[in-house]
């Protein structure tokens, strides 16, 4: 994978376990960065745990390190969080008002659906985290 094929964030590794790593990055707004974010309070920052399949290098806790993903993986995490329960959310009220039935119960009845997406969704964790992998990188390497 090159390096212009991939999203890349900075992390510490949090703690090793003999498939994984649990590895800490923080997550921030888009204004994070900016020189007024003390003055209009917007700007914040997330801890996030990614878990990555442990490589053959060894890596220790506290240790720095690169976590990434393909672009592709984040195009396919949009796909399923995003583009799919937009579509449908329209399609459901489109098709439903098309039909006859009224506004309220078209976006009751879409609401329902989303709900069961996201439950399938939910089920499927597993199946999903599969395809969608992280890896990493000591800091010294990249």
């Amino acid at each position: 994978m090159t390096k212009s094929n991939r999203i890349q964030h900075e992390g510490v590794v949090k703690s090793i376990s003999t498939q994984t790593l649990e590895v800490s990055i923080i997550s921030h707004s888009a204004c994070a960065g900016c020189h007024a974010k003390g003055a209009c309070g917007i700007a914040d920052s997330k801890e996030k745990i990614i878990t990555v399949r442990r490589p053959n290098t060894e890596y220790q806790p506290g240790e720095k390190v690169i976590v990434y993903a393909s672009v592709n993986n984040a195009f396919y995490s949009v796909l399923l969080a995003y583009i799919m329960p937009s579509v449908l959310i329209i399609a459901t009220i489109f098709f439903l008002e098309k039909s006859g039935s009224s506004e309220l119960q078209a976006a009751i009845i879409s609401l329902i659906l989303l709900g069961g997406y996201f439950l399938i969704l939910y089920f499927c964790r597993n199946k999903i985290a599969q395809k969608i992998n992280f890896t990493i990188e000591k800091i010294g390497n990249y």
